[in-house]
């Protein structure tokens, strides 16, 4: 065995700062002074003069609502889930424990806190400190019952925020990994099972999406720039939105949403820019399967030579059944890309090992960039936050502004590869099963003795071996770009974007349904059309698009079913007789919509994903469709129902019947109204939620996520005994848990900024609060409200109202 380096971290504590360096935890707290009024729906208006003070009122606004969640996220982080908890059903929380301390992001907070910008040092030790501050008040007894009279509640500081900024950035990389960083361990008899493929499903598929869109002077009604926000983030864990307006002095002026913990806005506006986000699929990281050294496999090959694996003893306290703390020591290895992964399906062998080098890895650009962002007053110095810090991890982001400019970027951090690279990869999946297998769930697998596969260092970059920012997917219109998830190829259908890295994504392809339908709304004119007769949005029109439901797939293919399964009497659907008539009559009466008063639209939803489709079928010419993609018309095809085939079961009918017996099943009268069917839970009670899911092309989203979005340890609202598992039909209907969730509809008006808002699930996750569901009402109503922007409304709106210092 070839010599390692040995290092050993402790969960828990903190690192010992050398003679000639700072200690990161001895800050300067406070002095704070801000005042907080809150108007309604629980939304907190924060006027400081200063950023610490800001933070103070910011932390101790959003522990009001959601304290127990930010608590759960900082024992994560510190890796002290063993400690307090116990291992977990299979180690869970062990693997958790090692692989977030092998990630690093305790120690790179400690290390890096010092290299931020003076202005978010002190917002971030404010936010901890008002955080603590409401706790202290209120007592750890009085908080939500998740985490009431915890023993193992903490007392938060800046490192913690930090370092949960950090884990955030890898929600697209290590935060998927994390587990079987965790567990990965060298070949022996005793070693731990790799998991199965599927564990890469949140990679393809991470229960996160959004659309937005930015209008410009052209397609707005007073020649300003407007902006839609739809995001689609799940209503239970960590990855919530909090709403406030931030104010400091003469300085900052900015409303919006922000992710726990974060002490500046994410997505929203200002006097003279708006801004959203959606998820960018563009990967984060590249895996390198390593050929290791015979009889050593900590030990592999790099450009001919051999090259020793990093070796890190780490050691977890860990909670028995008794109560009493033991300790734990495991190894884990890296190689000069990154951690070393228990890989799914193969793992580690004596032969290969894998290992990832992340872009978002120690990414501290990642508040700076949005602190900049907050303040931007134009479109260059918008641009110059994302070029200056290079900090966003792993979204597209869309641009609005009072000069009537939408501009589209993805400026997400992706890794920086040669030409030469990527012929290298094509070549080697021909040696590589890995390859192709882990591609189809977004991986891309390198072979790792080969230094042409390494990142490009460019100096214009700000994160090392990131694509400059100005080499990026960019596009400034005068009439739209949008975005709803996919890459960067149709921003503008009128001015398509290619010739980028192909870790942006293929260009030329099928559009989802759900793309499509965000560019009929942004390219139809005329009556009937989302901005009306002169094709201009008003405020009003574009709040009404945000929330209309309208489904790209019913108003291509609805008629044409309704026109097939006319008089078709009965089919035979797994061994039982369907009757179609009513079925088909509801869909004849049915607008294509999915609101909470739509009839139809459950079963339209079964019809199409009730398993007489595949994925495939649902976007190329087949069973379902009878057109293929033209690239030509990209948002109008497929449209076409396919022909009845000359002999055998219709599938069109055969899936109408299939929907009629799922619903049956599920106790699912196939004319109910979609609102009595699909609910979300908030505080013990259930609310109507509008809403389809994405294979409809709908852009407001009603899906289940489950666990598959949320890392807490509390409990989640389960929807259990599945009839459809591609649905989430289950006994009386679907509860939704993902999709909508903060909806903003904004323009600048003669007097500034106007906007119009829901939070889907509602401010507050504390069960105590009375903004723990009063939005979900609005919401199952298809309505919005007005944002408090401006003074007078701020004032004229006061609930409540708290002045607060430290010390």
């Amino acid at each position: 065995m070839r010599s390692v380096f040995l290092l050993l971290a402790l969960a828990g504590c903190k690192s010992e700062p050398t003679e000639d360096a700072f200690d990161p935890y001895d800050v300067e707290i406070g002095p704070y002074s801000v005042d907080v009024r809150w108007t309604s729906y629980g939304i907190p208006h924060i006027d400081a003069e200063d950023y610490g003070s800001a933070g103070y009122g910011m932390g101790y606004a959003f522990a009001r609502d959601n304290a127990c969640i930010l608590a759960d996220q900082v024992i994560k982080v510190r890796s002290e889930r063993s400690k307090w908890f116990g291992p977990g059903e299979g180690d869970a929380n062990l693997d958790s424990d090692f692989g977030w301390l092998h990630l690093g992001v305790i120690r790179q907070a400690e290390q890096g806190f010092r290299t931020l910008d003076q202005d978010l040092q002190d917002a971030i030790i404010g936010y901890a400190a008002g955080y603590n501050a409401y706790v202290a008040e209120v007592g750890v007894d009085a908080l939500s019952p998740e985490c009431a009279g915890a023993e193992w509640f903490p007392t938060v500081n800046h490192i913690d925020l930090l370092a949960y900024y950090l884990h955030m950035g890898q929600f697209a990389s290590g935060y998927v990994f994390v587990d079987v960083i965790g567990n990965a361990e060298p070949p022996s008899g005793a070693r731990r099972a790799p998991p199965p493929i599927e564990r890469l499903e949140q990679l393809r598929d991470p229960k996160l999406g959004s659309n937005g869109w930015a209008i410009g002077r052209d397609k707005s009604a007073d020649g300003r720039g407007m902006l839609l926000s739809n995001t689609h983030f799940p209503s239970q864990g960590e990855r919530r939105w909090h709403e406030s307006h931030l104010r400091i002095g003469d300085e900052l002026d900015v409303y919006g949403v922000s992710l726990m913990g974060v002490p500046v806005i994410n997505m929203g506006f200002n006097q003279h820019v708006a801004w959203t986000h959606t998820v960018s699929f563009a990967p984060r990281f590249t895996v390198y399967q390593l050929e290791l050294v015979e009889d050593d496999p900590t030990t592999y090959l790099y450009d001919g030579e051999e090259e020793a694996m990093i070796a890190s003893l780490y050691r977890i306290e860990v909670k028995g059944d008794d109560g009493e703390i033991t300790e734990v020591d495991r190894t884990l290895y890296s190689s000069r890309f990154g951690p070393i992964v228990n890989m799914p399906v193969v793992g580690w062998t004596p032969l290969n090992a894998f290992s990832y080098r992340d872009v978002n890895h120690n990414n501290l650009g990642i508040g700076q960039t949005w602190r900049a962002m907050n303040a931007a007053t134009d479109l260059e110095s918008f641009k110059a936050a994302n070029r200056d810090y290079q900090g966003i991890p792993w979204v597209h982001t869309l641009y609005a502004d009072d000069e009537g400019n939408a501009w589209y970027a993805d400026a997400s951090v992706v890794p920086n590869l040669s030409p030469e690279a990527f012929a290298a990869r094509e070549a080697y999946a021909d040696r590589s099963p890995f390859v192709n297998l882990f591609g189809d769930y977004g991986v891309w697998v390198f072979e790792g003795a080969d230094p042409v596969n390494a990142w490009i260092e460019d100096e214009r970059a700000v994160r090392p071996g990131a694509i400059p920012f100005d080499d990026g997917p960019q596009l400034l219109r005068s009439d739209f770009v949008s975005n709803a998830n996919e890459n960067h190829w149709l921003s503008n259908p009128y001015e398509p974007l290619t010739g980028f890295s192909p870790l942006y994504g293929d260009t030329g392809l099928r559009r989802t349904p759900r793309t499509k339908m965000n560019n009929r709304y942004l390219m139809e004119e005329g009556e009937g059309s989302a901005a009306g007769a002169d094709g201009k949005f008003s405020l009003d029109e574009l709040a009404t698009a945000a929330l209309s439901v309208r489904g790209s797939v019913a108003e291509d293919l609805r008629a044409q079913v309704v026109t097939r399964c006319t008089g078709a009497g009965t089919v035979r659907v797994d061994g039982q007789d369907v009757d179609l008539g009513e079925a088909c009559g509801v869909l004849a009466a049915w607008d294509n919509t999915s609101r909470s008063e739509s009839v139809g639209a459950a079963l339209w939803r079964e019809f199409l994903l009730g398993g007489v489709f595949d994925s495939e079928e649902l976007g190329t010419r087949g069973t379902l469709y009878g057109d293929g993609f033209d690239v030509n018309d990209p948002i109008y095809t497929p449209s076409t129902l396919a022909d009845a085939p000359t002999s055998g079961e219709d599938p069109i009918l055969q899936a109408l019947g299939r929907a009629v017996l799922l619903l049956g099943e599920a106790g699912v009268a196939i004319d109910a109204p979609l609102g009595e069917v699909q609910v979300q839970v908030r505080g013990g009670n259930e609310y109507p939620v509008p809403g389809g899911q994405y294979a409809e092309g709908v852009i407001s989203v009603a899906t289940y996520d489950g666990r598959d979005a949320n890392s807490t340890l509390y409990p989640v609202v389960t929807h259990d005994d599945s009839i459809n598992e591609w649905t989430g039909l289950g006994p009386g209907g679907y509860v939704v848990s993902g999709g909508n969730s903060w909806v903003m509809a904004m323009g600048f008006g003669d007097d500034g900024p106007e906007a119009r808002a829901v939070m889907v699930y509602s401010q507050a996750s504390d069960a105590n609060s009375p903004h723990v569901a009063d939005q979900s009402t609005l919401y199952s109503e298809g309505r919005m409200r007005p944002i408090a922007y401006r003074e007078a409304d701020v004032a004229a709106d006061t609930q409540e109202q708290r002045s607060l210092s430290y010390p």
